[in-house]
This record gives structure tokens, C-alpha cells and sequence, in this order.
């Protein structure tokens, strides 16, 4: 009861922070439409038929629900912690009750809801103007549908902590982070939905964690994830989310132990 007390304090005063630096997030809500670039392509290719059993009402509702998708399970906060570690402003946390992980997923939960509360209409908008059904609203599906998204977001999360946490031993992990973002974004079914990969291609990166942040939610949102694959990549998803949880852990214990050694 005393933790739950103490986020609901944490989840306050990142609120009141995300709404202090709300022109940050509008700027970042701008950055979120480049799928719509993305779809307007895809739509006018798929005007001479569907592409791979898509229409163009498909990737309509492909493409908007990755925007709305992409800002509930995208974390960054590689830059964050490098400049604990580089400036020693870490030190200060480790003195507070709660480690710097529960700040930083007080902070990082915050910022989703903002983002997605400040694209919700938009994304109703463009959805209501698409011709056809685009979403899968029923409770089931959508249960569905939040488990995907929290899964993504725990995998994100741990993922970018993990890579923060090399900031320990290198000076910069910049170019790790760039690797890792675009690996996810082009084989997570960002840029590219993974129906539209070569059958064999398309069946591995089903096996992989890059899912769980788009191409799962996303598909289970819209309708296009049958129920056998909807359960495989939950189960895959958990999977891989608990390894990286794991990962984490290991290397925050053996960094905060080199960081502890130099005086922090």
C-alpha cells in the first residue's frame, strides 16, 4: 500500500510536468504522422487491387491505428539516463526511496497518456473519413488489444533501459540506440506491415520481440491478427519482454556496482 501511495504521488508530479512542457509533446505529436506519408503510398499502390489480401481501407486503418499505437508502446530514454550517468545527477536518486527506474516509468506513463489524449481525435477523425470498418472496437478485441500495448510498452521500456544502462562502461551509446530504434521500426511493422514481407522472412520476425511495439497491436486493433496468431505473439511478446526485464536488471546491478566504486 505504501508503494502504491508513493507512485500515486510520482504519477501526479509527472503529470503536472508533461502538462509544464505540453509544447514539447506537441512538437513530438507532429513527428507522429509520418505514417500518414506511409499510408498515402500504400493506398495509392493498392488502388489497382489489394497488395498481399490489403486494401486500401486496410492500410488506412493499418497506418492510423500505428500512429495512435506507436505513442502508447514508444519509450525513449537512452538520452535521459546517459546524462544521469555523464553528469553524476544519478546519484541523487539513489539516495531516494524508489530507484530511478520507478521515476523514470512514472515520467514515461505520463507522457503516453498526454500524447495519446492529444492524438485520440485526430486518429477518430481520420478514422470516421476512411471508407469501410477500420477498427475492431468489441470489449473482447479490445482487451485484446491493451494487453498487446502493454506488453510492447514493457518491452520498450526494459529494452531502453538496458541499452541506457551501457552508458556505465560508453562514453556514448547514441549509435546502439539509433541501431536498435531502426531495427525495431522496420522489422516491428512501422514502416512495413509484416504481411507484406516474403513468407518465409515474415514467419521469423513472428518469432522476434519488434512485434510487441506495433505490428501485434496494430493488427489485433484492426482485425487483421486471427485468433491463433493473436495468443502466439502475446505468448512471444511475454516472453521476450521478461528477458529484457532480466537483461535490464543485470546490467543496472553490475553498472550501479562500477558506478558505486568510483565515489558516486
Amino acid at each position: 500500500m505504501h508503494l502504491l501511495a508513493t507512485y500515486r504521488a510520482l504519477l501526479r508530479a509527472y503529470w503536472e510536468r508533461a502538462l509544464v512542457y505540453r509544447a514539447v509533446f506537441v512538437v513530438s505529436v507532429m513527428g507522429a504522422m509520418f505514417p500518414l506519408a506511409l499510408m498515402a503510398i500504400w493506398i495509392g499502390m493498392a488502388q489497382d487491387g489489394p497488395i498481399a489480401g490489403l486494401d486500401a481501407g486496410n492500410f488506412a486503418g493499418y497506418y492510423l491505428a500505428a500512429i495512435l499505437v506507436r505513442r502508447l508502446t514508444g519509450v525513449s530514454t537512452v538520452q535521459e539516463i546517459e546524462n544521469m550517468v555523464r553528469t553524476g545527477s544519478l546519484s541523487g536518486y539513489l539516495l531516494k526511496p524508489l530507484g530511478v527506474i520507478h521515476h523514470i516509468m512514472a515520467r514515461t506513463l505520463m507522457e503516453r497518456i498526454l500524447m495519446v489524449a492529444i492524438l485520440l481525435t485526430p486518429v477518430a477523425v481520420g478514422v470516421l473519413a476512411a471508407p469501410g470498418r477500420q477498427f475492431n472496437v468489441q470489449w473482447g478485441n479490445l482487451a485484446l488489444f491493451a494487453m498487446a500495448c502493454a506488453i510492447g510498452f514493457l518491452f520498450e521500456f526494459y529494452a531502453q533501459f538496458a541499452i541506457g544502462g551501457l552508458s556505465f562502461w560508453l562514453v556514448q551509446i547514441y549509435g546502439i540506440n539509433a541501431v536498435f530504434v531502426f531495427v525495431k521500426s522496420f522489422l516491428g511493422g512501422y514502416i512495413v506491415p509484416l504481411a507484406l514481407m516474403p513468407a518465409p522472412l515474415e514467419q521469423m520476425l513472428r518469432w522476434l520481440p519488434f512485434q510487441s511495439g506495433v505490428a501485434l497491436p496494430v493488427e489485433i486493433l484492426t482485425g487483421l491478427a486471427p485468433p491463433d496468431q493473436i495468443i502466439f505473439g502475446l505468448a512471444i511478446s511475454a516472453v521476450w519482454t521478461a528477458l529484457a526485464a532480466a537483461f535490464a536488471w543485470l546490467v543496472w546491478r553490475q553498472g550501479l556496482q562500477s558506478y558505486s566504486a568510483v565515489g558516486a
